[in-house]
């Protein structure tokens, strides 16, 4: 369940010292083949242009007594237009048995990415991925609120230093219990080992929202992998 959790949260997608007390908070319970398995904090501050965000997933109720998880992130940067630009990014990983820590700090020339993994010729150039949305950010822009005239048009790539990612909002429909949903695909594009690559390259996913007076608030995220279905849901 260990690597389920794990391949869930990083197919959608720090630092402890980000305080939370400033910022709106979104809480989302995370179930996994119908199980609740985990939690999704994270909480953004918007201010004079500037945003910082911060986040992490841990396991609980029983998994939690089998097998502690914990992933930890954050970005900050600018926005414009109503887009991130990010310029640092920051996460840290515990499974158990291993952790892991990871930096990327963004130029006009390119991204400087800090780990101790060691590169593998498959990996992405960070350098030709300032286009990109670091994995914080991405998890914000999926789920904040939208407006109508917004509505499932997201259509960004996402790099986490190693891999980059196509995520795309392709079509929305009404739902029958009044809410609103829209559909997309994540789609990896390069970073991957021939073996992740032959475990899947594209995973469907759908976003629930709920309208409240024309303001569209994310209730649930589900999205489809190969060790399973995962859903994200707003407590």
């Amino acid at each position: 369940m260990r690597i389920i959790l794990t391949a869930c949260f990083l197919i959608v997608f720090n630092s402890p010292e980000y305080s939370y007390s400033k910022t709106q908070q979104h809480v989302f319970d995370v179930y996994i083949l119908g199980l609740k398995l985990g939690r999704l904090n994270y909480a953004i501050e918007v201010k004079n242009d500037l945003y910082s965000a911060a986040g992490n997933l841990r396991s609980t109720g029983i998994f939690s007594a089998i097998s502690k998880y914990s992933f930890e992130a954050s970005s900050k940067g600018k926005v414009e237009s109503g887009l991130f630009k990010p310029n640092y990014y920051a996460e840290r990983s515990d499974t158990g048995r291993r952790k892991e820590e990871k930096t990327m700090q963004y130029s006009k020339h390119g991204i400087e990415l800090n780990t101790k993994k060691t590169p593998q010729p498959y990996w992405q150039d960070p350098d030709h991925q300032l286009d990109t949305l670091d994995p914080m950010s991405s998890i914000v822009y999926i789920l904040r609120d939208q407006k109508e005239a917004n509505i499932c048009r997201q259509n960004f790539a996402m790099f986490d230093g190693i891999r980059r990612v196509k995520i795309k909002f392709t079509h929305g429909e009404k739902a029958s219990d009044g809410h609103f949903k829209c559909h997309g695909v994540y789609t990896r594009i390069g970073g991957y080992s021939q073996k992740e690559l032959k475990d899947g390259t594209n995973f469907p996913f759908n976003v629930n929202y709920k309208i409240n007076s024309a303001v569209y608030k994310v209730v649930a995220f589900e999205i489809t992998t190969n060790r399973g279905r995962a859903k994200f849901v707003r407590k």
